[in-house]
């Protein structure tokens, strides 16, 4: 963030290198790479050995059976399990070639680069402005003019503008469940990240609701590398670009989204994708 009050970062994806040199990715298509991570609640060894990356500007979907794991290796993305008593996590995050975990980084300015969208919409008890712009004012940005202008480019973005326009010092706990989700996004994106994280963004919401977000996340992929949590294949198979499949805490699949969907290569792949399991 400059002292302007702009959020800097580019928005191509690949946005601010929050942890250093890049030494080790030689694509510089990956944005995030995880090597060899391991997760444990206490002594329970949840996340096992799991080897994956993500490509700039792509969707990647991550599927599997409740209790797989794979909402919580979401978290370490943005290491949103520091809070979880007893969690211990070994291997690597990289975002931009530096581990995420190193002591060195700032958890707050890593965040403000990873956004994350919620399975239920949590819109804070505050006005639907207030809302979105409170990212920019925790990030010390104080030019009025700027985060109005950010609030409605959000808004904007996330398909709620026009719905909400007249409405801005409303509750958002007035909105209906799929507005507030929108409204969730909105947030998400305000600060700018080129990571948005998504733990089944459409869970709880009608039809309506669930095909705008999905034809909202199929055109966020020109800003932000997206990584999705889903149960849903049907979902998954139409706004992919990658996919994995997660079963007791491993990842036993993971490729482009074509082949996953149609070839996958492992038989619990083909089981889960034809609801066997």
């Amino acid at each position: 963030m400059s002292n302007d009050g702009s959020v800097t970062g580019n928005n191509s994806g690949g946005g601010e290198n929050i942890t250093g040199e890049d030494n080790s990715i030689k694509d510089n298509n990956i944005i995030v790479d995880v090597k060899d991570l391991n997760f444990y609640y206490g002594n329970y060894h949840l996340l096992k050995s799991v080897n994956l990356y993500f490509k700039k500007n792509s969707v990647c979907t991550l599927l599997g059976p409740s209790g797989c794991g794979k909402s919580t290796f979401l978290r370490t993305i943005n290491r949103m399990n520091d809070y979880t008593e007893g969690a211990k996590l070994t291997g690597k995050v990289l975002i931009n070639g530096r581990n995420i975990y190193d002591k060195s980084v700032d958890v707050v300015e890593l965040r403000r680069n990873i956004g994350m969208v919620f399975q239920n919409p949590n819109p804070f008890p505050k006005s639907i402005f207030d809302n979105v712009a409170f990212g920019l004012k925790i990030h010390g940005i104080k030019n009025k003019d700027f985060i109005v202008e950010r609030v409605e480019k959000c808004l904007k973005y996330a398909g709620l503008y026009d719905e909400v326009k007249d409405k801005f010092n409303k509750s958002a706990l007035s909105l209906s469940g799929g507005q507030q989700q929108r409204l969730c996004i909105a947030r998400a994106i305000a600060t700018n990240p080129s990571i948005l994280l998504m733990d089944e963004p459409t869970a709880y919401l009608d039809p309506v609701s669930t095909s705008i977000i999905l034809n909202l996340i199929n055109s966020f992929k020109k800003y932000y590398t997206i990584i999705i949590v889903s149960h849903n294949i049907q979902q998954a198979g139409r706004i992919s670009d990658y996919s994995g499949f997660f079963l007791d805490g491993e990842l036993i699949e993971f490729g482009e989204a074509g082949n996953f969907f149609t070839r996958p290569k492992d038989k619990r792949t083909e089981n889960f994708i034809t609801s066997r399991y």
